[in-house]
């Protein structure tokens, strides 16, 4: 029972964003991620396209 008095305590001093920080923090995180995933994807097919000039395309 203090155990759960205590967490009600702790989540009464957490700082809750407002609605517009939080849309505007998700926002941020989906560009992010999207910028993360075209980086990666480009990467990937890159080293795909090296690694078959290398190695040949196997036929």
């Amino acid at each position: 029972m203090l155990f759960l008095r205590q967490v009600v305590e702790e989540l009464r001093k957490v700082v809750w964003p407002t609605r517009k920080d939080l849309l505007s923090y998700t926002g941020v995180v989906l560009v992010f991620v999207a910028v993360m995933m075209l980086f990666v994807s480009t990467l990937d097919y890159g080293i795909g396209k090296l690694v078959l000039l290398v190695f040949g395309s196997g036929s």
